[in-house]
């Protein structure tokens, strides 16, 4: 049985995960000098892949990538996968590096609900009354946010790539570590190949200052990941979905603080809306588990 100290140490790690993702554009921001956000991409490949491959020896976790490289529809979710999170993490990386981490965490915001929509139109999953009313009302909200916003679309592709993202990721059935890892060695020929013609067309010169902040991008991906996977194993999943929503809402405070970034009404009210909305959806969420008969604990 676990001790309360165990517990409790799970719910640390689930926080320090979201809150280490809530200050992700922290890190970006320090190599806005590099131009080519794609070439950003291309170093986070490489060594989060390095970092993976450890990661997942350690682990012992070998045995689900040769699973999966042996089941062909297996391997082309993964490739799936791949492309799903390479899209996320370049349109994120060009938020930061734009002045757009207000549009970026309200993407991150709307993908709970994404996720929501998603489960209805692949999955056929029913919601009750509540549920449609949150998805309605943070659908106002994101036509509110759109009214003076030239950038909503950051918004709407971080949501809809991560939310797609976790659909298929289900379908793999692969592990956390072991997933990315597959997903990042898929991507890296090619980002091997983009930072290979970079570095011939010598559109980048870097210091070794710059080449370490990039080659930290390898373990800051993975830490979080490995919080998280070890939290979501003990930590309810109600409780994980209520404690997601710390990274997004630091990574808004960024950019309204810090960032200085204009926040007009309509975007404001389009928060209002989605902000209420996850309040109504997670409450509703909150009801469901707790009238739900409690499993015996396993010793």
């Amino acid at each position: 049985m676990q001790t309360k100290w165990g517990n409790s140490l799970y719910y640390l790690q689930a926080l320090a995960a979201f809150v280490l993702w809530g200050i992700f554009p922290l890190y970006w921001r320090l190599l806005k000098h590099v131009s080519d956000p794609v070439e950003i991409i291309g170093h986070r490949i490489v060594w989060s892949l390095l970092t993976l491959v450890l990661c997942i020896s350690l682990l012992a976790q070998w045995d689900e990538i040769r699973q999966t490289l042996a089941n062909r529809k297996r391997l082309l979710l993964a490739a799936f996968a791949a492309v799903l999170i390479s899209i996320n993490w370049l349109v994120f990386i060009w938020a930061v590096l734009n002045q757009s981490v207000v549009d970026a965490s309200l993407g991150y915001f709307m993908n709970p609900l994404f996720s929501v929509v998603l489960g209805v139109v692949i999955f056929r999953e029913k919601l009750n009354l509540p549920q449609w009313l949150a998805v309605g009302i943070a659908a106002f909200g994101l036509i509110l946010s759109s009214l003076e916003s030239k950038r909503i679309w950051v918004s709407i592709i971080l949501a809809l790539s991560f939310a797609l993202y976790g659909v298929v990721k289900k379908q793999t059935k692969l592990s956390a570590v072991a997933g990315l890892g597959l997903e990042t060695a898929i991507l890296a020929p090619v980002a091997l190949v983009y930072l290979l013609k970079a570095w011939l067309d010598h559109s980048q010169s870097y210091t070794s200052e710059t080449l370490g902040l990039l080659a930290l991008g390898g373990p800051i991906t993975t830490v979080p990941l490995l919080l998280f996977a070890s939290a979501s194993k003990r930590v309810p999943l109600v409780a994980m979905g209520m404690l997601q929503y710390i990274g997004p809402t630091i990574q808004f405070g960024i950019g309204a603080y810090l960032d200085h970034e204009p926040i007009d009404r309509w975007r404001l009210l389009g928060f209002q809306c989605v902000w209420i909305a996850l309040a109504i959806f997670s409450a509703t969420a909150w009801l469901k588990s707790s009238n739900q008969p409690a499993l015996s604990p396993k010793t």
